[in-house]
């Protein structure tokens, strides 16, 4: 198989595979970076026909094989540290679950009909078990209302938990944020210095958020919830990613 060749076949399957995602909003995204993907080996392969005829074809193909290469490198690595946090919770966070005053409660989409999404069911599920573990605690539920939903992840969130026997008064909305940064940083309002935080978010997220707890001066401690659908698999991991190289790229990692 000559090396053209090759590229064309990745071209194509990131092609499929992202078509088929694009439809499910929850997937979209993978859906789109794979088709990135896909044009960015079809391109390489096009310079590849062309670099005999194009000096400036074959510099380009050249430089296509090195930043696939570290685009598989960064890709690999950060797989592999997002799927370790989610497993299961490392020795610290066992530890300091049981010292937990207040647990951040991230949010994710609510469902049109004003319900929370699966993937943000999952966070309430696994807060209200550690809320019932732990009386002691309670939780800031954290979200804003997205341009695509009837009310705010927050308010959505209190409803869930309360609906499920959790004292309201154990229940603080932090409803202004619009991304997980944004989370954090309201969510320290609530809180005094001595408090101690434990973070509740999907599995493929805890890497990522453990890292914005420490930076805002609050525990690393993470509690996954599990991802609700094996079709998000992709898409959510293409998804962090993106958001993980940002941060490594701007020295925030």
């Amino acid at each position: 198989m000559s090396e053209r060749r090759l590229w064309l076949g990745l071209a194509l399957l990131s092609t499929v595979l992202g078509a088929v995602q694009l439809p499910w909003a929850p997937a979209r995204f993978g859906g789109v970076f794979l088709l990135a993907l896909a044009a960015g080996c079809a391109g390489e392969a096009c310079m590849l026909h062309l670099r005999t005829r194009h000096k400036l074809c074959a510099t380009l193909a050249v430089a296509g094989r090195a930043l696939f290469a570290l685009f598989v490198l960064s890709f690999a690595y950060i797989q592999l540290v997002v799927i370790g946090s989610g497993l299961r919770m490392d020795a610290y966070s066992r530890e300091n679950v049981p010292n937990t005053d207040y647990f951040l409660v991230l949010g994710a989409l609510v469902n049109p009909n004003g319900q929370p999404s699966a993937a943000l069911a999952a966070r309430c599920d696994t807060a209200a078990a550690l809320l019932t573990q732990y009386p002691k605690s309670q939780a800031i539920l954290c979200g804003g209302q997205g341009a695509n939903e009837p009310r705010s992840e927050a308010d959505a969130m209190f409803d869930y938990l309360t609906a499920r026997g959790i004292d309201p008064a154990r229940l603080h909305r932090e409803d202004k944020s619009n991304n997980t940064i944004e989370n954090i940083q309201n969510a320290r309002e609530f809180l005094a210095p001595s408090d101690r935080t434990a973070v509740v978010t999907s599995d493929y997220h805890v890497a990522r958020a453990r890292v914005l707890l420490q930076s805002a001066g609050l525990d690393p401690v993470g509690i996954p919830a599990p991802t609700p659908y094996p079709g998000q698999w992709i898409s959510v991991r293409c998804r962090e990613y993106c958001s993980i190289l940002g941060l490594m790229l701007t020295g925030r990692w």
